[in-house]
């Protein structure tokens, strides 16, 4: 009897142990990193600047991701990181089964240069060459809390998931 419910227990740890194993590699396969390339264009239709930076994400299920990003521009102000959006993607239509994907983007940005935030709102695609590999394009339009006028981004990124 002893013996019985010392390997019931034993059995019950090792299935504890394999189940947060099994969950923790799944957490990691849900992270999604980005290099960006991206134009700034001022007032929507103004000058345009070039920038570069880093998209990370994290997939909460197969339709909707929460991002972080950070760019840096080329009329750099001083520091590592011009700007950083936080925002929610959904996707909305997938075609040729699954491997092209239109969604829809809304969040936050902050300008750690002029020190104002903005909401920020657009579109993308994206197309996946593999499982773990996709490029993708979208567009946002952004509305200052401050004095600035509105502006907008387009980026282009390549995606790397786990």
């Amino acid at each position: 009897m002893n013996k019985t419910i010392r390997t019931i227990l034993l059995l019950l740890v090792a299935a504890a142990c394999i189940k947060v194993t099994v969950r923790a590699s799944s957490i990691l396969d849900e992270i999604t990193v980005a290099p960006v390339a991206a134009l700034r264009t001022e007032g929507i239709t103004g000058a345009s600047t070039f920038g570069a930076g880093l998209d990370l994400g994290y997939n909460i299920n197969k339709f909707v991701s929460i991002h972080a990003s950070s760019l840096a521009f080329e009329d750099w102000r001083g520091g590592v990181v011009d700007e950083t959006e936080v925002f929610g993607k959904a996707n909305f239509v997938k075609f040729a089964g699954e491997a092209v994907q239109l969604y829809g983007k809304g969040g936050f940005v902050r300008d750690w240069g002029d020190e104002s935030w903005a909401t920020s709102v657009g579109l993308g695609a994206e197309l996946k060459l593999s499982k773990n590999v996709s490029l993708g394009a979208d567009y946002s339009i952004r509305a200052w809390f401050s004095d600035r006028e509105k502006d907008s981004v387009a980026r282009l990124l390549g995606t790397i998931s786990f």
